[in-house]
């Protein structure tokens, strides 16, 4: 009797074990563009030779630099411009400020 436990619980394992053996299907790989870029762009750009790669980015990349060192020398010839109209603003200023009188420092307080 003990012998047909045995066999019967022993079933009931291989069941089980077959159960958990079971696995999801395989995700297959498939090709999709990128925002920004199709599928054929990409695999345009994984063709070529790394060498083409690299020499385009670094011509993108002294580009991008030129473009802020020019910006950079606008806003200093601006400023630049700015600060000499502010300067002769102040001397003619200057001049006709000597002429007012001087205003009394103090609190200007009275009784509380």
């Amino acid at each position: 009797m003990t012998y047909i436990l045995t066999l019967l619980h022993d079933s009931q394992d291989i069941a089980a074990e077959s159960v958990k053996k079971r696995r999801r299907a395989a995700k297959k790989p498939y090709s999709r563009s990128i925002v920004g870029a199709t599928l054929e762009v990409i695999q345009k750009r994984r063709t070529e030779k790394p060498e083409v790669r690299d020499a385009a980015r670094e011509a993108a990349l002294r580009e991008i630099k030129e473009r802020i060192k020019k910006t950079k020398d606008e806003k200093k010839a601006k400023k630049a411009e700015v600060t000499a109209k502010s300067q002769k603003t102040q001397s003619k200023g200057n001049l006709s400020r000597g002429a007012a009188p001087k205003a009394k420092m103090g609190g200007g307080g009275g009784k509380r």
